[in-house]
């Protein structure tokens, strides 16, 4: 993704035998893995003993738990559980200086950390005050998470490798549902997705994705016999998904159901774990059906692909945000995160024409617009990485972009970890080391 672009420097992979999947704890649930580790595999550990990570993205196949912890990541059941900040309760790892450290809790952090929260807690008011009212972030420093509770954890959760390098997480766990069920919801327009969104979190569904219009004319859904009713002229399908003891299922889905006819054009909704599962492919699928554009010469260059807005302004930025798309001429499929407020655009770019460079530019900039009218930021669950490093300033307020700087300063003084990322280096530009091309999907039998 472009907001990963490299700068120069030294890269360090984790690699094997760097993926060990250690014990579970069995009176806590929690599990001790290296950086490396796949997180289907840490996932299927639990799994066999009757546990899951519920924060997991749909490509939990091949990333690595160190990478979701660097970018605090998450994938659809945020909307419940939240992402992976909350599931981290101690990392294992080396220093800017060299010395190697254990972060948890309920020991004391290093120096440097105490030091930090002593320069900070005197502005801690602007921080605040600065801080966007969004239900997921990993844009900057998670500021909103240590300060008050000082723990080094939280502040290295979505650091991006800029503040150390973490070799060992510990991680909570969730015992496995009893039963699951699904609703597959249509809506119209973006404000009634928005108005759905709403009503979902007066629920107790663990998810509530959309899959955009463009998505599904390219995945044929409504060519579906089973969907199609619902599909056909729709502006989204929403998924919403019930967990729990069957009775409460049942119950839940009667819920949707009814939420179904009250927003939007009707529900499908289903305890059958074959059709619950053909129903998730959908939003699975998404990002290898986009990659199949490539064959038509366009790329889904994703550079405006993880905003989060407040939920309350989701229609509007929605609605924004396709207009900035139609004046630039570039097709668009979205999808992402509804009840979080959460979006994945996946611009489709001819990178054969001549001026593609100039209408992504463009286009970046009147999103990071949008966004900071509407209180947002640029990442909800993928970093800043060195694309949206530069936009930093146009999003955050000065006193908050003013503290990020003091984070980085204290606990790297030489910048030599990750520079150029979540704070940008002199003249650095968004654009720099973008250079779109088709990539390989990942192969389905491994990471």
């Amino acid at each position: 993704m472009p907001g990963g672009n490299l700068g120069p420097g030294i890269v360090v992979e984790s690699v094997p035998p760097s993926r060990e999947v250690g014990r579970i704890d069995e009176e806590s649930g929690s599990i001790s893995v290296e950086a490396g580790a796949v997180a289907s595999s840490v996932d299927a550990r639990l799994r066999a003993s009757g546990r899951f990570l519920p924060f997991l993205p749909s490509s939990a196949r091949w990333c690595s738990i160190g990478g979701m912890v660097a970018n605090n990541a998450a994938g659809a059941r945020s909307f419940r559980f939240g992402t992976a900040a909350k599931w981290v309760e101690s990392l294992d790892g080396i220093l800017p200086s060299g010395e190697p450290f254990r972060l948890s809790p309920d020991r004391p952090p290093p120096v440097e950390f105490t030091r930090l929260r002593d320069r900070l807690v005197p502005i801690a008011a602007e921080i605040t005050s600065g801080w966007p009212r969004v239900r997921k972030n990993s844009s900057g420093y998670a500021l909103d998470r240590f300060l008050p509770s000082a723990d080094a954890v939280q502040l290295l959760v979505g650091s991006e490798g800029t503040l150390g390098f973490v070799t060992r997480i510990e991680l909570k766990s969730a015992p496995l549902p009893e039963s699951r069920g699904l609703a597959l919801l249509a809506v119209d327009s973006p404000d009634e997705l928005m108005v759905l969104a709403a009503e979902a979190r007066r629920t107790e569904a663990s998810t509530c994705e959309f899959l955009g219009r463009r998505l599904i004319e390219m995945a044929g859904l409504v060519r579906d016999s089973e969907l199609g009713d619902l599909a056909n002229g729709a502006y989204a399908l929403v998924l919403l998904e019930a967990i729990g003891e069957e009775k409460d299922v049942r119950h839940e889905l009667d819920v949707l159901q009814r939420l179904g006819r009250v927003v939007g054009r009707g529900a499908l909704t289903t305890r059958d774990p074959t059709a619950v599962d053909r129903l998730w492919s959908l939003r699975h699928a998404a990002s290898p059906t986009i990659a199949r554009e490539a064959d038509r010469g366009r790329i889904s260059v994703q550079f405006i692909e993880d905003c989060v807005v407040p939920p309350e302004r989701l229609g509007a930025f929605l609605i924004g945000l396709q207009g900035i798309l139609d004046a630039s001429s570039f097709d668009a499929v979205i999808f992402g995160h509804a009840g979080d407020g959460n979006v994945h655009v996946n611009p489709l770019v001819d990178v054969r024409a001549s001026d593609w460079r100039g209408r992504v530019r463009r286009v970046l900039d009147e999103t990071t617009e949008l966004v900071a009218s509407l209180g947002g930021t640029l990442a909800g669950e993928h970093g800043d990485g060195r694309l949206r490093a530069p936009l930093l300033q146009r999003i955050w307020s000065e006193p908050v972009v003013r503290a990020f700087r003091t984070v980085k300063e204290t606990l790297d003084p030489r910048g030599i970890m990750n520079p150029g990322v979540i704070l940008p280096e002199a003249e650095q530009d968004p654009l720099d080391h973008l250079h779109p091309r088709r990539e390989a999907y990942p192969p389905r039998d491994g990471p």
